[in-house]
């Protein structure tokens, strides 16, 4: 059995806890035959509608798909989102005594309107507090983080700039998780570019990456410009730029950078695809592997992200499947 295998194999005895922005995916997919008479705008024949998990409660379900137990720790709105959220999360396994309602919060929704045959994102509505969450509950999201962390082998902290991750979590996970060498993987986002600390890996996508550096990605000189700068800069262990269709790019201090191409494709759907790299990279460390290991099987697994359309979690078995067929 090769080394990918093997960590496959102990993905069932893994426990990882998810911090982040719980959201709630809308997808309105259908045709669009004519403009509307009324104003130069399509008029869209709805065929189907679909919600899913999304934000960190993708992570969470991609965790639970790929059979590995799982901890949510975040903040809904006493409404029927968030309801949904809770309910979905149960359903597929996950532990929800992390998850916490705040009455002044709203539930975070992206609803995207899609037309084929293209599958064209015409036009995304989103639904999500302008309110701060309240401070009691944001005490309750820390002390749950600190005190379950050490119960669990890594943790993601999934950031959509939404509000559960902020400056004095951030210090506060900094400085614990670098003392008790917690393994911590971080999708970040730009609100707290300037705030990230010591994460074991950091996964950033080509946009982020060149925003939080301030270098202009445009050929592989600045690509690795910008990734060894953000390894100084967010003192990381690990850097992984995700490029989407071109796959992904690995920075370790005083390595060569190694980049993972994807296999080609017609279509390269993104949404989602964050959220599946996040969940294997966790995965992966904290099953004993190295972050080539990680990039490897990341990899694979948003190709498969890459051929579906909206937010899904990827199956054990198909990307089981897929190792061996590498082999």
């Amino acid at each position: 059995m090769s080394k990918l295998l093997e960590i496959l194999a102990k993905f069932k005895s893994a426990h990882i806890l998810v911090v982040g922005d719980l959201m709630l995916d809308r997808f309105v997919m259908g045709e669009v035959e004519r403009l509307s008479p009324e104003a130069p705008v399509p008029v869209l024949r709805v065929m189907s509608e679909e919600r899913r998990l999304g934000g960190a409660a993708n992570v969470i379900h991609n965790i639970r798909s790929l059979g590995s137990r799982v901890s949510a720790c975040g903040v809904i709105g006493k409404d029927d989102a968030g309801k949904r959220i809770l309910d979905v999360l149960r359903r597929v396994g996950a532990s929800t005594s992390g998850v916490f309602t705040d009455p002044k919060f709203q539930t975070i929704q992206k609803s995207r309107i899609i037309a084929s045959p293209h599958h064209q994102q015409i036009v995304r509505l989103d639904r999500e507090s302008r309110e701060p969450i309240h401070g009691h509950t944001l005490k309750r999201l820390r002390e749950f983080i600190l005190e379950r962390a050490e119960r669990c082998d890594g943790v993601i902290i999934s950031d959509y700039g939404k509000g559960v991750i902020h400056a004095e979590l951030l210090s506060e996970i900094a400085t614990s998780f670098g003392k008790r060498k917690i393994t911590c993987v971080v999708d970040p986002k730009k609100e707290n570019f300037a705030r990230y600390r010591y994460p074991t890996l950091i996964t950033p996508n080509k946009s982020e990456a060149a925003h939080a550096s301030g270098i202009d990605i445009h050929d592989d000189n600045t690509l690795i410009a910008a990734g060894a700068k953000l390894l100084k800069q967010w003192r990381a262990r690990g850097v992984l730029i995700t490029r989407g269709a071109d796959g992904m790019s690995l920075f370790r201090p005083r390595c060569k950078v190694r980049h993972f191409p994807t296999e080609p494709r017609e279509v390269f759907e993104v949404t989602g695809a964050g959220d599946t790299v996040v969940a294997v990279c966790a995965l992966v460390l904290a099953c004993g592997g190295d972050f080539e290991d990680a990039a490897a099987i990341a990899n694979l697994a948003a190709g498969f992200v890459g051929d579906e359309i909206g937010t899904v979690a990827v199956p054990f078995d198909k990307l089981k499947l897929k190792i061996e067929e590498l082999q």
